[in-house]
């Protein structure tokens, strides 16, 4: 008798615990971020507004380069119970779109998965301004694979596939800017060791430059004679096509 009201006991608490969870992904998230918005401190984005609940959410959120963008996530109940947190993220406006699938252990592993989206490159070029390189078009990504660690702020693993579909550029080229009209390019993400690498190649696919961002944050590129041509310019030295005729590096993290 002892030990079935023991065990009543413990059914009950489970009962209890369930309910509490219940509640806290159920609840109205307006109600949740009153109390949650003073702990978080300065935040880079403003939040606008939020709707729905924990489980099913809705967001506005205006940042400077951004804009206004409305996205929307779903959490994962599986995730929930193993102690983590997952779910399905998009977010959306007139010069960007996003979709794709994230998790995050409690450790501060961040992982998203199956991204596909694009940007306006227009977003990328106060970034872009400091190489004194400006650009036009949007750029497509598909089935982009990341691994973060948040505290370390280091990028762990990446993989997917970029396509620039093509405009207006500016750059420098032997300390003289121009101006020319850049192709559909395609850029294949991975890891070489532990840098993450961006493989630049034409619609036939070849080598045109390579980007790569190190775990000490720094980043760079370089760039084929093959590209020069590529954009229409002539290149006053003799070189080979797959040459690299110059490199650029910044510490970007």
């Amino acid at each position: 008798m002892l030990s079935a009201v023991w065990a009543a006991r413990w059914y009950l608490l489970l009962g209890l615990l369930s309910l509490l969870v219940f509640l806290a992904v159920s609840a109205p998230l307006q109600f949740v971020w009153q109390y949650a918005e003073p702990q978080l401190g300065r935040m880079p984005v403003k939040v606008n507004s939020v709707a729905g609940t924990i489980w099913d959410g809705r967001f506005q959120i205006q940042h400077r380069q951004l804009g206004v963008v409305d996205g929307e996530w779903q959490l994962s109940p599986l995730a929930l119970l193993g102690g983590s947190l997952a779910g399905e993220v998009k977010a959306s406006n007139d010069r960007l779109r996003l979709n794709g699938q994230w998790q995050a252990s409690s450790s501060g592993v961040i992982e998203v998965e199956n991204l596909d989206g694009f940007v306006d490159i227009s977003l990328l070029n106060p970034e872009l301004r400091r190489q004194r390189v400006t650009l036009a078009g949007e750029l497509e990504a598909s089935a982009l694979q990341l691994t973060i660690d948040a505290n370390q702020r280091q990028l762990q693993a990446v993989s997917g596939r970029l396509v620039y579909g093509g405009g207006d550029a500016s750059f420098p080229v032997q300390r003289k800017q121009v101006n020319a009209e850049v192709p559909m390019i395609v850029g294949n993400l991975g890891m070489n060791g532990d840098k993450a690498v961006l493989d630049i190649v034409n619609t036939d696919g070849e080598a045109l430059a390579q980007g790569f961002l190190q775990p000490d944050g720094w980043a760079g590129v370089a760039v084929r004679r093959r590209f020069i041509d590529t954009i229409g310019q002539k290149w006053p030295q003799k070189a080979d096509v797959d040459t690299v005729i110059f490199e650029v590096s910044h510490k970007i993290l």
